[in-house]
């Protein structure tokens, strides 16, 4: 149950990493600088928030990125095939 419920938190952390990168796609692909400047201000804002990259810290000793996670998820999955198949 814990494996199943690991697995799940770690789905849905991968799921919100995505959502991220996908709002950061579509503010630059926004045409801020035709906007009124209130709202040019927002948007450049959010482009400067989405440079920061996002990562998730392991244990206070890593910096997992988004590259780091999707090999671990597939380590994981890969181990948990082979344990399925052994018993």
């Amino acid at each position: 149950m814990q494996v199943l419920w690991n697995t799940l938190v770690m789905c849905c952390t991968g799921f919100v990493i995505i959502i991220s990168k996908l709002i950061s796609n579509a503010m630059y692909e926004v045409l801020w600088y035709n906007m009124p400047s209130c709202d040019s201000r927002i948007i450049l804002f959010m482009i400067l928030r989405c440079q920061k990259r996002l990562t998730i810290t392991a244990g206070r000793f890593i910096d997992l990125t988004l590259e780091g996670f999707t090999s671990i998820v597939k380590a994981s999955v890969s181990y948990i095939s082979v344990l399925n198949a052994m018993y």
